[in-house]
């Protein structure tokens, strides 16, 4: 998976269009002269430099050192203000979207439009979207996006990391208020949340500083220590002393004041675990559905969906044991290969080094058959790292983060090794494609990359139907490719598949059929070989986050429809490497628009 769609995921609940309090764009848009394309242009540059100088962890995210001492502000207050520079936004937009602009100027304008009427659209709901979930938040995101992308360079960098972790109280002062609306509108997380966030909480204040006598660092302070290894030897001690009181002093105190809120709201909240249960719960649901996955699809067709495709793919699974001459029905099958050694690598560190390591060969393998498929590549370079021991309680299985435009930090096929038993040999063939190459490593390094297309469309998330469903197309490309030798490997590749596809089931089971937690576990460890352990951590990101797990089979069905349908009519003609092309060369679009450029492409 892309992680929480990047520098959202790292502010938890900043708005997708952060803003300045500036000039409305409204008044650029008037007073710019020029071409009506170049007006258009600037508005969108102006726009997104406003967008990211208003939020310093969306400039991070970007490798920029533009606000690098400050956090965002994610008050209610602004994102009020967000609201309506929106609003302006979109009646600017329609003013500059005149019948002489070019064809490619009208449709990034079109895209502009459409996200700002998705962020529209989404604040009457922003009290419903749970503030902090079990797999993502700012309890957890804030410290990892500082580890992983505030560099120090320089005793200055160092003493901008140090003003950024003195404004944790006001930060996680923002997410409580959060919080409180929330919980005012009747909103909170279901009740066995609770324990594992303010677990997730303490975990960021456990070890030295916070507890002198601790054998071990805290996250922060293991991070802040080895930056602070690249300074001057002059220059530490006052730095290390500056820093411990930071930590201490106000990092501290931001985790313990939210901890103390936790612990108040945990009696009231419900018991039950699908947004069905909130106020207005069946229309937040389908606003859900809407949002991620750009079509008009009800919950009850998504499911229906779902459970075709578990049985399709159930029986492609069949065949494979055919193949490798089981004995036994398809739950011995999963049984057999859930527990057998051979599947495994060993809990330990040499066994999740070799399992970082073949993550690698499978990548070296796929980027050397990459001419043959693809006309545009990326030139980002891509790692795989294991994630980082304190926060693999709370991270996912797998997921991707992206270059900096500037190159200077690569994209990252994250692996979750806490429990090797979780991580089959099976599936790590199709996890890397997925993540990697030629899934999002491809997909978000060449939209950042590509030139002629406007910044708010090569950065911008959102549009998860065509990301995940790019990712899962490709493991099924990775196959045609010539991936997949080894017929276990490919059954991990059907696994995954039919992964995504019991999502559909349980998704919408969970959120408007009233199914309860249990009621998806079993759904799912009845269905695919994942243990409990491991459908339990998938069903709660389920419930913490409505509708974004269908977007994964809804994607990659819609992308192998438009290839099957540009192949039926092009013929001979056809060619895979211009539809790939086709499908990546805009960066993320909803799939009503995909389908339109594909159509474009076959007709022209």
């Amino acid at each position: 998976m892309l992680h929480r769609r990047d520098f959202l995921a790292a502010g938890g609940a900043v708005a997708a269009s952060a803003c300045l309090a500036a000039l409305p764009l409204a008044v650029l848009a008037q007073a710019a002269p020029g071409s009506a394309d170049k007006d258009l242009y600037d508005f969108f540059q102006t726009s997104f430099e406003r967008d990211v100088a208003a939020s310093p962890l969306r400039a991070l995210q970007l490798g920029r050192k533009t606000g690098y001492d400050q956090l965002d502000d994610i008050s209610a207050a602004r994102r009020a203000a967000d609201h309506e520079r929106d609003v302006a936004d979109l009646a600017a937009l329609a003013r500059l979207t005149t019948p002489d602009l070019s064809p490619q100027a009208r449709l990034y304008a079109r895209l502009l439009r459409l996200r700002l009427e998705q962020a529209r659209a989404d604040y009457p709901w922003r009290h419903h979207d749970y503030a902090l979930t079990l797999v993502s938040g700012p309890h957890t995101n804030l410290p990892v996006q500082l580890i992983n992308q505030h560099k120090v360079e320089s005793v200055a960098d160092f003493q901008a990391y140090l003003s950024r972790l003195s404004q944790f109280p006001r930060y996680f002062g923002q997410v409580e208020e959060r919080l409180r609306l929330a919980d005012q509108a009747g909103v909170l997380p279901p009740r066995y949340f609770f324990p594992d966030l303010i677990s997730a909480c303490r975990n960021q204040i456990d070890g030295r500083p916070f507890e002198p006598s601790s054998p071990v660092d805290a996250p922060l302070y293991a991070d802040l220590k080895a930056k602070l290894a690249k300074l001057p030897d002059g220059e530490r001690p006052a730095l290390l002393a500056a820093a411990e009181a930071a930590l201490t002093g106000s990092v501290a105190p931001a985790y313990q004041s939210l901890i103390k809120w936790l612990q108040g709201a945990a009696p009231r909240a419900n018991p039950d675990h699908g947004v069905w249960r909130l106020p207005d719960g069946q229309a937040y649901y389908a606003a859900c559905l809407k949002r991620w996955t750009s079509l008009p699809l009800t919950a009850e067709a998504v499911h229906r969906i779902g459970l075709a495709e578990v049985a399709r793919v159930q029986g492609e699974i069949r065949a494979i044991m055919a193949n490798v001459g089981f004995q036994g029905d398809l739950t011995a099958f999963f049984t057999y290969t859930r527990e057998d050694d051979r599947f495994y690598f060993p809990d330990t560190a040499e066994g999740k080094a070799a399992y970082l390591k073949q993550a690698q060969a499978y990548t070296d393998f796929i980027r050397a058959r990459l001419d043959g498929w693809f006309g545009l590549q990326p030139k980002a370079p891509m790692e795989v790292r294991a994630v980082e021991p304190f926060r693999e309680k709370s991270a996912p299985s797998a997921f991707y983060n992206g270059p900096s435009p500037d190159g200077k930090r690569p994209g990252i096929f994250y692996a979750n090794l806490s429990n090797m038993r979780a991580r089959p040999i099976f599936g790590l063939e199709t996890l890397t494609y997925h993540e990697g190459i030629p899934g999002h490593h491809m997909q978000v390094a060449i939209s950042q990359e590509l030139e002629g297309v406007p910044d708010f469309q090569k950065f911008g998330g959102g549009y998860s139907a065509y990301g995940e469903g790019w990712a899962l197309y490709t493991e099924q490309l990775a196959k045609e490719m010539g991936g997949f030798q080894d017929p276990y490997s490919d059954y991990g590749r059907l696994v995954a598949e039919l992964w995504r596809a019991v999502r559909l089931v349980v998704d919408t089971g969970i959120h408007a059929k009233k199914w309860d937690r249990q009621q998806a576990i079993d759904y799912f460890t009845g269905n695919t070989p994942m243990d409990v352990d491991g459908a339990t951590r998938e069903i709660d990101r389920y419930i913490g986050w409505p509708g974004q797990a269908t977007t994964y089979k809804i994607g990659m069905m819609k992308i192998l429809e438009l290839r099957q349908a540009a192949k039926q009519r092009m013929g001979s003609r056809f060619n895979i490497k211009g539809f790939h092309d086709i499908v990546l060369r805009h960066g993320r679009l909803p799939l009503d628009v995909l389908a339109e450029q594909v159509e474009s492409w076959v007709k022209a």
